[in-house]
């Protein structure tokens, strides 16, 4: 990992309109909110959160697939966000997603090679016998037989699936991958293959890759920093250290309170602290800091004010809560 930014990400804001009924008025939800974070070359920066906490509307913003409201996208040092028509087209090569579900994910009329070449010819990189050796280096590069090249998805199994996916989205040499809960369909057993192989990969290729999750245990294993996601915003971002030790936001430790220890009599031991009440609509959010409703230890002033992330002294850490940074 370098100093070297692969993606920086500013003040993004994601909605999303919903039609109103006969005697419902239209209504917007708020599904990203001021995020702004940056990604070096070389690193995993995971995304975590409860369900519903815009992680997967954060990635698709990113990547284009859904437009943001505001805010500014930077990847390799390109304005992204700024791209439109045939400009868009020429550098959506620069990131990449690979996503949750590999049986929705492949086209199950199309064979793996056309699967692997439909990228390359839309982006006309290569000639019919530079195509065949770029799907041949990526499917060694995911450790699949060169011949299962001609056979369609629905001969594979969920791992192998997910391997092909995981081909198309490296086979463009891209700057920064987006993983959204990549193996959260797959069993236990192959889940740890794919994180393996994803690890090998990003490591070989020194890829700077957003790992999107609500698996700690997982995010443990493979991520060097840690974002962490709650209604829409980003509350808390630090090393895979500084989180899982010595965290800060008290979400972040509920949550991690809630991740079992594989010994009894240590998880029967510790305190759990499991949160309470449900979490906002993110239709209509609370005023000041949105995760005051269930927050154990809110004041005045989550009531009124939305903190921002600030630096925790001695520490990379940043963190948005008002009990930490008071001033």
């Amino acid at each position: 990992m370098t100093d070297a930014i692969a993606a920086r990400i500013s003040g993004l804001n994601v909605e999303y309109a919903l039609k109103g009924g006969l005697l419902q008025p239209h209504r917007t939800v708020k599904a990203v909110q001021d995020v702004s974070f940056e990604l070096r070359q070389g690193e995993i920066l995971a995304l975590v959160g409860e369900s519903g906490c815009g992680k997967s509307s954060l990635g698709k913003a990113i990547l284009r697939l859904v437009e943001p409201k505001s805010g500014q996208i930077e990847i390799a040092g390109l304005d992204f966000r700024s791209l439109r028509g045939s400009a868009l087209r020429k550098h959506r090569s620069l990131v990449q997603m690979i996503f949750q579900d590999p049986y929705a994910s492949l086209d199950p009329r199309m064979t793996v090679w056309d699967i692997l070449a439909e990228p390359l010819q839309a982006h006309n990189f290569y000639s019919k016998a530079e195509l065949q050796k770029r799907i041949d280096q990526a499917l060694e590069l995911v450790g699949l037989p060169l011949q299962h090249a001609r056979r369609y998805p629905h001969e594979f199994s969920g791992g192998q699936r997910q391997r092909i996916a995981i081909a198309r989205a490296l086979i463009l040499q891209p700057k920064v991958i987006i993983a959204d809960e990549p193996v959260s369909s797959l069993d236990v057993s192959v889940q740890a293959q794919i994180l393996n192989l994803l690890k090998d990969i990003q490591q070989k290729l020194n890829l700077s890759l957003i790992f999107i999750s609500h698996n700690l245990a997982v995010v443990k294993y493979l991520a060097d920093r840690i974002g962490v996601m709650y209604l829409g915003r980003l509350v808390e971002i630090g090393s895979r250290e500084e989180i899982f030790t010595s965290p800060k936001h008290p979400y972040t430790q509920a949550l991690l309170s809630a991740v079992p220890i594989p010994d009894p009599r240590k998880e029967r031991a510790r305190p759990h602290n499991p949160l309470k009440g449900e979490i906002p609509s993110p239709v209509n959010p609370p005023a000041g800091c949105a995760f005051h409703t269930r927050c154990p230890i809110a004041m005045d002033v989550c009531k009124q004010k939305a903190p921002q992330l600030v630096v925790t002294e001695g520490s990379t850490q940043r963190t948005a809560c008002w009990a930490v940074h008071p001033n």
